[in-house]
């Protein structure tokens, strides 16, 4: 009897996943001894009663585990950091899977650990965007909120003003802000904790010049058009310099994975000529070596085109 094709096992084994999958996330009414009917758990409930509870609260006392949440804050994903992770090495075991029944068990367990480092660049590209979004939104923001101070509104009535018309991210940060502020929470002190999690100078300066006016007081509507002038002649420094580094930042991504890259390729196309570089010990520390250039050469390269405002 002929031996069972690799892309047949793989196929099977992708179609019992799907099947598990389904059942846990289906949804349908089911119905109980007296002929009431019961919701059946999604997959997110069933996660959330077992292991993912248990996850959350070891990863909340981790700093690691803190940084993840807020970054999920901050994406705008609406995950807990256990229902991340557990996606993030679903994912990775079946990519793992499939690499490894088709091109063998080696290129499997590199596809497995390159999973979470795809997973956590994408998570750091969103919450890159989300960030710089909330910056270039900002003088606009602070445009809005001295008009609504102008207009008679408190500072707090203010901020649900904009809260209303304001695009995401910021959005989603003065809601949270004022529902802080609902539950007993000061404006500046949940104010802090964007500035924390955007990562945001210029609206350090904002949250400045807030407490500056609970103390003293003054024209608040005045201090943030002055800031949000200032800000947008800072932005208009950032895109020239943006512009002008982009051709660096680009060499230094592509410089970068042009090695593994070609690696991956020699390996798919000659495996027992790349193998050569894994089983024998010159092989080794010629990949070594290697690897230690090509992260030293990332590592200036990116530093040379990055500026710091």
């Amino acid at each position: 009897m002929g031996g069972i094709s690799p892309v047949l096992l793989l196929g099977g084994g992708l179609l019992v996943v799907g099947v598990l999958i389904a059942f846990l996330i289906e949804s349908s009414t089911r119905t109980n001894e007296d002929g009431e009917p019961v919701q059946k758990k999604s997959l997110r409930e069933w996660f959330a009663t077992g292991v993912g509870q248990a996850a959350d609260r070891k990863l909340s006392k981790d700093s690691r585990g803190i940084e993840l949440k807020t970054m999920l804050e901050v994406s705008g994903w609406k995950l807990r950091p256990a229902e991340f992770l557990a996606i993030i090495g679903g994912v990775s075991l079946l990519v793992g899977l499939a690499a490894g029944v088709l091109q063998g068990a080696l290129l499997g367990m590199i596809a497995v650990g390159f999973g979470p480092v795809v997973g956590w660049a994408y998570l750091k590209i969103k919450v890159g965007k989300a960030k710089a979004a909330f910056e270039e939104q900002l003088p606009e923001t602070l445009q809005l909120l001295a008009g609504s101070l102008r207009a008679g509104m408190s500072f707090v009535q203010a901020l649900s003003a904009v809260g209303h018309e304001a695009p995401a991210p910021t959005k989603e940060e003065l809601r949270k802000v004022l529902t802080e502020n609902r539950l007993g929470r000061s404006v500046t002190s949940s104010l802090r904790d964007v500035v924390r999690r955007m990562d945001s100078s210029d609206f350090d300066w904002v949250v400045a010049a807030v407490e500056v006016h609970q103390e003293v007081g003054g024209n608040l509507a005045d201090v943030l058009e002055r800031v949000a002038a200032t800000i947008r002649a800072r932005n208009r420094v950032k895109g020239q310099v943006k512009a002008l580094s982009a051709e660096g930042r680009l060499s230094g991504v592509i410089l970068a994975l042009l090695p593994p890259g070609v690696f991956l390729i020699m390996y798919s196309s000659n495996r027992d000529y790349a193998e050569r570089l894994l089983t024998e010990t010159t092989g080794q520390l010629i990949l070594a070596a290697a690897s230690a250039l090509v992260l030293m050469g990332s590592v200036v390269l990116h530093r040379m085109a990055r500026f710091r405002f």
